[in-house]
């Protein structure tokens, strides 16, 4: 069989609980590399929180961090940036609103403003135990533009102030200098523009020499659905939105019932 290329979100889809990978889920995709086919993480998290996820699989697995900015090819690191005036209109649009912005590099994550304990808490949902990522609160935008250089995606995180944050997520997407996705009702991620997971995919697609009809994606969320639109072979979690469901070639178990190794040994034949 020809290698596929075999790409997974990691909440709702690869990780049982935000944190952890199955053992079977990990020997699944194990086989599935031992038999030549690549696999990568795709995912909004930044690159040091994606990376020790996908290292509970196996060191040989790539990581597609922050919605597609910064990947995994050949022993390199690629990065795109948010930009100097994506991080001033942020700042501005959501300081304007009473929200929280932050922004990641591959291992920092920048605030300007302290944001409410409930909005911390519900980031460091995202954080593994025992990895320790920088936290920098920058004060001001200037500041904050200080490391334009280095920050590739933010998020907004508006779990009590859903008009707020639609009306953020409005305006900064009319300001056409960023992509504006989300994978939860109460966050919105900012992403550089003309970037997402699925330029990520063809960028890797044209870099291993598989093409779209060999690529396998799992995901379960709104920012999956272009991913899996770049692959022949989409595969949608039995967990998933049903928008995710509606476009998406095949679907299997959902993600706390290993459905990732089910759909695997299945179609690949792997055991």
């Amino acid at each position: 069989m020809e290698p596929h290329l075999i790409i997974t979100d990691i909440d709702g889809t690869l990780a049982v609980d935000h944190q952890h990978v199955s053992p079977d889920t990990a020997a699944a995709l194990n086989l599935a590399m031992d038999a030549g086919n690549p696999f990568f993480v795709a995912t909004g998290r930044m690159y040091a929180l994606a990376k020790i996820i996908a290292d509970q699989v196996s060191d040989r697995a790539g990581v597609i961090g922050a919605n597609g900015a910064v990947y995994d090819f050949s022993g390199q690191r690629v990065h795109h940036l948010l930009g100097v005036e994506a991080l001033t209109q942020t700042n501005n649009v959501t300081t304007r609103h009473g929200l929280s912005a932050f922004y990641f590099s591959d291992d920092t994550v920048y605030y300007t403003q302290t944001p409410p304990t409930f909005v911390e808490a519900a980031l460091r949902v995202f954080q593994p135990d025992g990895l320790t990522v920088g936290v920098k609160q920058v004060g001001t935008l200037d500041n904050l533009l200080k490391r334009a250089d280095r920050i590739t995606n933010g998020i907004v995180i508006s779990p009590r102030d859903a008009e707020g944050l639609r009306r953020t997520q409005k305006e900064l997407a009319a300001t056409d200098l960023m992509h504006v996705s989300a994978s939860n009702h109460d966050n919105m991620e900012l992403i550089p523009r003309g970037i997402d997971k699925s330029t990520a995919v063809q960028e890797l697609q044209a870099k291993t020499g598989i093409p779209a009809a060999r690529t396998i994606v799992f995901g379960d969320g709104m920012n999956d659905i272009g991913m899996m639109k770049q692959a022949g072979i989409s595969v949608a979690m039995g967990n998933a939105v049903s928008a995710v469901k509606e476009i998406a070639a095949y679907t299997t178990d959902d993600n706390e019932h290993d459905g990732i190794a089910k759909f695997l040994t299945e179609y690949l034949g792997t055991k």
